[in-house]
């Protein structure tokens, strides 16, 4: 019979670091892709857009809620935020923002 050293249940129950949380999106794709969503029944400005819009941007950072975002000469405020799991290339968050009237 042969007898085990010390020294080789130590190697044995080294267990592997915890996995450690994804990463974000490298800094070559130039930020995270989110999909703004605006829809012209919720705001009651008359100064507001007529229409529903859709369309994709691209931010160092996800927009939270309150933040202004600026498209097409107009201001909208960011109302709420559904962020996603990146598991796959696409956008990573949708914003619903209403219009956002200068005073």
């Amino acid at each position: 019979m042969t007898s085990k050293k010390p020294s080789d249940k130590a190697s044995s129950k080294k267990q592997a670091p915890p996995a450690s949380p994804p990463s974000p999106p490298p800094a070559s794709s130039g930020g995270l892709k989110v999909q703004v969503i605006y829809l012209a029944a919720r705001s009651g400005s008359a100064k507001s857009p007529a229409k529903d819009a859709l369309w994709f941007a691209t931010y160092p950072i996800i927009p939270r809620t309150g933040d202004c975002l600026f498209r097409d000469g107009m201001y909208y405020r960011v109302e709420r935020v559904f962020l996603y799991e990146n598991t796959a290339p696409g956008w990573c968050a949708d914003i619903e923002v209403s219009y956002y009237g200068r005073r």
